[in-house]
């Protein structure tokens, strides 16, 4: 409108990639944590790794993507029951869209799957990296790769970055303030339940949970209470009677299990189990039936 200042683009200039590599982890396995020479781009293509940012843990399952800022240490470690395989690639560049992934976890959609896809591939082309027992060296540069392999890792990168960018300012737009509040619940929520997932054997603290979830534990606490009606200390304890479950139908004895996921007694385990579903561990091992604890 007449007398209102136009409202400024977002800009995106990749400039050099700095370094680029598509690797196979076994689990344990990972990467010291160091400062990023530039912006850091991170996709999980299979598995799962625990990427670490400044000392703060998360969690990045198949499909999603994290950008890390230019002088943030970072590190990774690949967890979970699937070697995880791995895209990252460093890069220089400049603009205002980059805003867009600072501090978020992106899902990527079907369309930027596929921009990533090509990426991988050009990343492949013009990368090699060769494993050295639990670390991996800095990846090489082929030394005769395909002609415009770094051209086309630019502009896949652009095209990945463009693409999510679009769709992550849209939904921002289409949600009601309200909606986002529930959205970021919901994201707290899942991944906190990740990580209590794979640490229910070590009893995490609630510290620890925070800090995975990367908030703070009134935000945590409400998050529960409202997106699934329990209490962070009432969800935990439901998550550990169903995975209590699952191992007495597979014939663990009880006591076994009470040892396996950190329960201070069998006795107090066989009092938690019948608290929360009606049996006993011995009962349920004889007759075992699917539990949802967790599902209001």
């Amino acid at each position: 409108m007449p007398g209102q200042p136009a409202r400024e683009l977002p800009q995106l200039n990749i400039g050099t990639i700095l370094r680029a590599g598509v690797s196979e982890w076994r689990i344990g396995h990972g990467l010291a944590p160091r400062a990023c020479e530039g912006w850091q781009l991170v996709y999980v293509l299979d598995g799962m790794v625990e990427e670490v940012t400044d000392g703060r843990p998360l969690r990045l399952r198949r499909g999603r993507m994290l950008l890390h800022q230019p002088a943030e240490t970072c590190g990774m470690q690949a967890v979970g029951p699937v070697p995880p395989e791995v895209l990252r690639l460093e890069f220089e560049a400049g603009g205002t869209l980059l805003d867009t992934f600072r501090s978020r976890t992106v899902v990527a959609s079907p369309e930027e799957r596929n921009a990533l896809r090509l990426l991988t591939g050009a990343v492949r082309d013009g990368w090699q990296v060769i494993e050295d027992g639990a670390r991996l060296p800095e990846p090489l540069r082929r030394p005769d790769p395909p002609l415009g392999t770094e051209r086309l890792q630019q502009l896949y990168l652009e095209q990945t970055l463009w693409l999510a960018a679009r769709r992550l300012r849209h939904e921002g737009r289409k949600l009601s303030p309200r909606a986002q509040a529930e959205q970021k619940q919901n994201d707290l929520v899942q991944g906190a339940r990740l990580y209590l997932a794979q640490h229910l054997e070590e009893n995490p603290t609630l510290a620890q949970v925070c800090q995975a979830a990367g908030c703070s534990r009134a935000a945590l606490q409400r998050a529960f209470s409202e997106r699934t009606g329990y209490t962070l200390r009432e969800y935990t304890a439901r998550m550990k009677a169903e995975q209590a479950a699952g191992l007495l139908a597979l014939g663990y004895a009880p006591g076994e299990v009470a040892a396996r996921l950190g329960y201070s007694s069998p006795a107090y385990f066989s009092q938690r189990f019948r608290a929360l579903t009606g049996q006993t561990p011995t009962a349920y091992r004889r007759d075992p039936k699917p539990l949802h604890l967790c599902n209001k």
